[in-house]
């Protein structure tokens, strides 16, 4: 069963201004080093891609959700996990990256005290969790734009890393699966 057509061409909603912030904060030596460490340095380099709206539109009419396909006049095409590794550098051999199962059940107080943890950045729960099924990446960009001042070839390392990972889940336009909840 195919999609329907539309009328408009598909736009995609802006989460956040990346490019923007990169460009305004060049990156320092160590963070380049961290990046290009996890492999996402590549992604940094390839830099802001100008997308095609209507090719967009028109590779969403051929999707079919039931297959996991796009249904083509030469036949049926998906993107995988190679294409990936090929257009971005990023590696799909090895180890895998998973979150354990307990992390379903947790809540957006939880989601919010592991990002604190890990980044030692915990936005204000009004901003991140009102009505919110992701977290709201404006104030982690804002958080970056402190941060960035601070950076030196002296900085601690925790700092660095914990930049590296802002950076990262900013790059990422991180997209919680639960709604984030503070219960």
């Amino acid at each position: 069963m195919g999609g329907t057509v539309t009328a408009q061409t598909f736009r995609a909603r802006r989460v956040d201004d990346m490019w923007g912030f990169l460009r305004d904060h060049p990156l320092h030596p160590r963070i380049v080093r961290r990046l290009r460490d996890t492999n996402f340095y590549r992604i940094v380099e390839i830099g802001q891609l100008q997308l095609d709206w209507s090719l967009i539109t028109a590779m969403i009419e051929l999707w079919r959700p039931e297959t996991h396909n796009f249904h083509l006049s030469i036949g049926e095409a998906t993107i995988t996990l190679q294409d990936i590794e090929v257009l971005y550098g990023l590696p799909v051999d090895g180890h895998l990256v998973a979150l354990p199962n307990a992390i379903k059940e947790y809540t957006g107080l939880q989601y919010l005290e592991m990002l604190q943890r890990l980044t030692g950045f915990q936005p204000p729960h009004e901003i991140a969790l009102i009505g919110a099924s992701r977290l709201q990446l404006t104030p982690v960009r804002q958080h970056l734009k402190v941060m960035h001042a601070d950076i030196t070839d002296d900085t601690p390392e925790l700092h660095i890393h914990r930049y590296t990972r802002l950076l990262l889940l900013l790059m990422s336009g991180f997209v919680c699966s639960r709604t984030l909840r503070g219960t």
